[in-house]
């Protein structure tokens, strides 16, 4: 009986290390997936708008013309428009004016595109409309405002101002 009882310790031991070996051999693999993610924000900065000055004229009758510059960064492909108010002494769009400390005006006109496109006011209809390039100094968008004074010739001597208010909607 001795040998019996030997031979099954020996085949019960062979059979575990046969099945220990597969299960160790056999291996697992789990997998899981996640995102990453940015959120880009839509902005637009409005860095710098030039003073348009027409310098120092002697009064003539006629038209003067001068040139400003609005200077923008937006999101790339975000929408914005870019208006001009009426300016301090009308605030009329169509009827902008400088005037001196005495109250005399000399009318003047903004327009955007060319110097003799449509004037550059502060609605859907006369506003700038573009899409922004992205942001830092690469992408930025210039914007000409083409400025033109008509003197009538009896203008007293003096300084002429009024400030126009750019407002950038994105």
């Amino acid at each position: 009986m001795r040998s019996i009882r030997r031979t099954s310790g020996v085949l019960l031991a062979g059979t575990l290390l046969v099945f220990g070996g597969l299960a160790q051999s056999q291996s697992q693999t789990v997998t899981d997936s996640f995102q990453v993610r940015i959120q880009v924000q839509g902005t637009c900065q409005a860095l710098t708008a030039t003073d348009i000055d027409f310098g120092t004229q002697v009064p003539v009758a006629g038209t003067h013309t001068q040139t400003g510059t609005i200077r923008l960064q937006c999101t790339n492909g975000l929408p914005f428009h870019l208006g001009l108010d009426g300016g301090t002494t009308t605030g009329d769009v169509n009827a902008r004016a400088m005037v001196n400390a005495t109250g005399v005006e000399i009318p003047y006109t903004l327009r955007r595109d060319t110097p003799t496109g449509p004037v550059w006011g502060n609605d859907s209809t006369s506003w700038y409309t573009g899409a922004g390039k992205g942001l830092g100094s690469a992408y930025e968008i210039a914007l000409t405002v083409y400025a033109q004074a008509t003197l009538n010739g009896n203008e007293p001597a003096g300084s002429y101002q009024d400030t126009v208010l750019a407002t950038l909607t994105y």
